[in-house]
């Protein structure tokens, strides 16, 4: 089913732009599974060849109990990985002993990369410093939500929260949902990832994402974004600091021949990337994207002719 992916994806530049890219939040909407059925598919998924593209397992701390009777599927070889979404500001407690509880559980077999905060949470800075004290080593992830002034308000108030801290926080921008409303504009989306480069702020997105390019559905009456319009936008962002309309230009760009990989590059249109810059983007400042399926986004990738190895032929 993936053999593009197996047979030469790892040696170019697509690599390092898939790598890790995809968190696996499976029991959230659409596909909304059973936590168990969520879980054995993780549990599958971290052996397949196409592991290295698999990110943390997505799930709410008030959750995690549930997690228990799955602890022996993981080691300390191919642990459970999780990115942990936080309830609200006054539950913060409660959600820390989950943490923990699941910490003493599953020890070496489960490994917490990642701690979300929704956009409700009341992210002040005694609340910052707790959670910088007792969840130290773990990545934190604000999602802003709202209308550009709102956003930018969110934007500021995190970048002040973290000058002089030595571990920042990330932003998490949410890229569709179920309803058509739910899709933010490819102007909004241009705006948080300029604002992000340019306030040093990394930024990881979920929702919305299942499609490599952007395209209109049918069964939402809208468009989709693509995971590739928005990585590719974020990526010559970080490397070349293109300006905001450009960003847009690439969000809004629905044809794939415009998108190609070759061995050292990833190219839209006269602008590219090389594979050590799709990297650092990678690592540093376009970090990851929740989705609800695996399968899907990998499988429609491998189905476009993007990779220069399948156009020269």
């Amino acid at each position: 089913m993936l053999t593009k992916v197996k047979s030469y994806w790892k040696e170019d530049s697509v690599s390092h732009f898939m790598t890790e890219l995809i968190d696996y939040a499976g029991i959230f909407p659409p596909a909304a599974l059973p936590l168990q059925e969520a879980v054995l598919n993780y549990h599958s998924y971290i052996h397949q060849e196409d592991s290295w593209m698999l990110g943390p397992f997505v799930i709410p701390a008030s959750r995690l109990w549930e997690l228990e009777p799955f602890r022996d599927l993981f080691n300390e070889h191919y642990p459970l990985r999780l990115s942990i979404i936080l309830s609200k500001s006054e539950e913060l407690q409660t959600d820390l002993d989950a943490v923990k509880l699941f910490s003493e559980t599953y020890q070496t077999a489960g490994r917490i990369e990642g701690i979300e905060v929704p956009p409700s949470f009341q992210m002040n800075s005694g609340i910052y410093e707790k959670l910088d004290k007792l969840l130290a080593g773990y990545r934190i992830y604000c999602e802003i939500a709202g209308t550009m002034e709102q956003l930018q308000s969110s934007l500021d108030r995190i970048k002040m929260l973290i000058q002089g801290s030595s571990r920042p926080i990330g932003i998490k921008f949410r890229m569709g949902g179920i309803i058509a409303n739910s899709f933010p504009s490819t102007k909004t989306a241009a705006y948080v990832i300029y604002e992000c480069k340019k306030l040093g702020l990394s930024l990881k997105f979920t929702a919305g994402l299942h499609h490599p390019i952007r395209q209109y559905r049918q069964e939402i009456e809208t468009f989709m974004h693509g995971f590739v319009n928005v990585f590719t936008a974020s990526i010559m962002a970080y490397g070349h600091s293109i300006t905001e309309e450009k960003i847009e230009a690439i969000l809004l760009d629905d044809n794939p021949e415009h998108f190609t990989f070759t061995t050292n590059e990833l190219s839209w249109r006269n602008l590219a990337v090389t594979s050590k810059e799709i990297n650092t983007a990678r690592t540093i400042f376009a970090l990851s994207y929740g989705s609800c399926s695996f399968d899907e986004p990998r499988e429609e990738l491998g189905e476009l002719a993007l990779f220069q190895k399948e156009l020269v032929r």
